[in-house]
């Protein structure tokens, strides 16, 4: 039906464009004040689309508003006969519409009665011209008498951002990342000279997963630092917080693995439990440090301390990372209702949690010996 418009959404990109309120993933936007430029390009961008591999579901962006009627009143002959444009519109609106002429009482429910025209009959111009109007004499004249009819042709449905009158080309992806697929919609369009320079802006799910993990970055990067400055003040020295967030970054490499080996592409909810991942690990390195304090007060040296803090600690952060990734384990799978929107946040905890156990054991304390053997020269 061409007045339909058919789509397909999966369930994880159609739950995280309604929450960003951007339901489509490609969106080019084209900006001109030219409509006949606008109609002619947005068909020409959907097409150039279609040959990309991957990207399903087009659409060009053209709406256009079904064919109107429009009715003029000749006012001298519509005098003449003491009609006015009033009476005329009330006719047509009766024959096209209907109206509500009376209402009856069924049980307990009232039932409106409602009078048209015949649609089989007055479904042309033609027809409607021959609607019959009855003067205040009495007589009946037809509408052709006193008005004419024309048809107007559908018009473009005009939409614009900023200000700036545009047409948005729209598409989905399926079997594909989204962000190897705009680097190759970006290279054909970009190779069109008869694009001007400024008309072509990409929005849709790209634009706000661009927006999103920059204010993620940002997030990761703060966490960090008050992570950093909350140890500096439990530690009071700088080579244990070194040591532990040196640890909690490496084991973003656990959330890279772990969403590459399931085929899973790095989007928001990832990048959030990449974050979560990092509290998880540095959580681990403060159990294996701090008890390493604890052995150096009591006259252990240095090497002894992290030896025997490894082995106590062992089994504490076994348990906390096996709780936390068995709890994650079913979200990771996909199991019951919405599952799919959160698995990518369940896998990149769960990467990091499965190499947190050797950073909180291995790395920090490295990290953390080569530091204070460094104190101890200077």
């Amino acid at each position: 039906m061409p007045a339909l418009e058919w789509e397909f959404p999966g369930i994880l990109g159609d739950l995280v464009g309604d929450l960003t309120w951007s339901p489509k993933p490609i969106e080019v936007k084209l900006f001109s004040t030219d409509i006949e430029f606008l109609k002619t390009k947005a068909p020409e961008i959907e097409a150039k689309l279609k040959k990309i591999k991957g990207v399903v579901d087009t659409f060009d962006g053209l709406t256009f508003t079904g064919p109107s009627l429009s009715l003029r009143v000749r006012q001298p002959d519509a005098q003449r006969f003491g009609i006015t444009a009033d009476d005329i519109a009330t006719a047509v609106n009766i024959a096209k519409l209907g109206k509500t002429a009376s209402s009856v009482l069924e049980g307990d429910r009232v039932i409106n009665i409602r009078v048209l025209g015949d649609p089989k009959q007055f479904n042309r111009i033609a027809s409607l011209r021959e609607l019959p109007l009855r003067t205040p004499s009495g007589s009946l004249i037809k509408l052709s008498q006193v008005a004419d009819i024309t048809e107007t042709p559908g018009q473009l449905e005009l939409r614009r951002e900023d200000l700036r009158q545009d047409i948005a080309v729209t598409a989905r992806l399926e079997g594909r990342d989204l962000g190897s697929a705009m680097s190759e919609i970006k290279e054909k369009l970009g190779a069109d000279k008869s694009l001007p320079p400024g008309s072509i802006e990409f929005g849709g799910l790209f634009k706000q997963q661009q927006e999103s993990f920059k204010n993620l970055l940002l997030v990761l990067i703060t966490a960090i630092l008050l992570v950093f400055t909350v140890l500096l003040i439990e530690f009071r020295s700088y080579a244990e917080p070194v040591a532990i967030v040196f640890g909690s970054v490496l084991a973003l490499l656990g959330t890279i693995l772990a969403l590459w080996l399931t085929h899973t592409s790095l989007n928001i909810v990832s990048f959030l439990g990449a974050i979560i991942g990092v509290g998880i690990v540095a959580k681990n390195g403060i159990l294996m440090l701090d008890y390493v304090d604890h052995l150096m007060a009591e006259g252990h040296d240095l090497d002894e301390a992290l030896v025997q803090s490894g082995h106590r600690r062992l089994r504490p952060v076994l348990m906390t990372s096996m709780a936390a990734g068995l709890g994650m384990l079913p979200l990771a799978y996909g199991i019951g209702n919405g599952a799919d929107m959160l698995k990518p946040l369940a896998i990149g905890v769960i990467g990091a949690l499965c190499i947190s156990v050797l950073l909180s054991l291995v790395a920090t304390p490295v990290v953390y010996r080569l530091m204070k053997g460094k104190q101890k020269k200077g």
